[in-house]
């Protein structure tokens, strides 16, 4: 009998990383352990340069080998493999992506993006006093990130709309229009919680379970912070655990734990 492949995916922000930070040495050894028993993906709502930027030191020559690991930014609707031939380092190769604007057409996408904006101003009118920088709104191929706050803001900016958000549920409510106006606009598109500061909008399927194309005939799973309904793992979770191949964590020295826990089911 043919032994199926094990694949371990991981979300990034507040899985691997603290929210927007870089990976810490701890979860560096922790993969570069779970690597040597299995193959390990990252699949993330945010886009190749941020995985780059956080998980940078993962690729380093002390990190994980780097034809042990797929990252699969914007949920996994895009696919980098390493560079077969590259010598130095940290080169990845785009091997899949896919196209949101060809999906839903430049009409539907522009109304979209007009609501966000919309939106945004009321955002910034009722509650005046958050610290807003820029960047709200980023297209990243196959979604568009809405970030009320600004992808430009800081630590403590990123803070204050966190702590504002989780008393006011302002991101529940814009999710809940959202997903309201996009029926009236014939549906097929989603709208979810990102992060801890964002919205993502994209087509119908392209959730993280468009990353489970990736591995067809393989063992995959899935581990993630954001598993509640309405948040960006909520899908692969939901799609997996029946297997109990989903994991909730809520913090990354959890994640950890269960990697550990993976590592000693792989050995025995």
């Amino acid at each position: 009998m043919t032994t199926k492949e094990k694949v371990f995916l991981f979300d990034m922000d507040g899985t691997l990383t603290p929210a927007r930070k870089c990976i810490e040495p701890n979860m560096i050894k922790a993969l570069k352990e779970l690597s040597k028993h299995a193959r390990i993906g990252v699949i993330t709502g945010s886009d190749y340069d941020y995985i780059m930027e956080q998980l940078g030191a993962l690729f380093d020559t002390e990190g994980i080998p780097l034809d042990k690991i797929d990252l699969l930014p914007c949920n996994g609707t895009k696919k980098y493999v390493h560079k077969k031939d590259y010598k130095q380092g940290k080169g990845f190769d785009l091997v899949s992506e896919a196209d949101m604007l060809n999906e839903i057409g430049r009409k539907k996408y522009n109304e979209v993006v007009r609501l966000c904006v919309e939106w945004q101003v009321k955002i910034m009118n009722d509650f005046k006093m958050l610290p807003y920088t820029g960047t709200f709104l980023q297209y990243r191929g196959s979604l568009l990130n809405w970030c009320p706050i600004g992808r430009d803001a800081d630590t403590a900016q990123r803070e204050a709309w966190i702590d504002a958000d989780n008393k006011s549920k302002i991101r529940n409510l814009y999710a809940s229009l959202l997903s309201t106006e996009i029926e009236g606009l014939g549906g097929n598109l989603t709208a979810a919680l990102g992060g801890s500061t964002s919205l993502d909008i994209y087509p119908k399927g392209w959730d993280k379970t468009y990353g489970l194309k990736h591995y067809p005939g393989a063992d995959v799973y899935f581990t993630g912070d954001r598993c509640e309904k309405g948040g960006n793992d909520w899908h692969i979770y939901e799609a997996l655990k029946s297997e109990g191949k989903a994991f909730h964590i809520h913090d990354t020295s959890e994640t950890i734990n269960l990697i550990n826990g993976f590592i000693e089911d792989l050995q025995t």
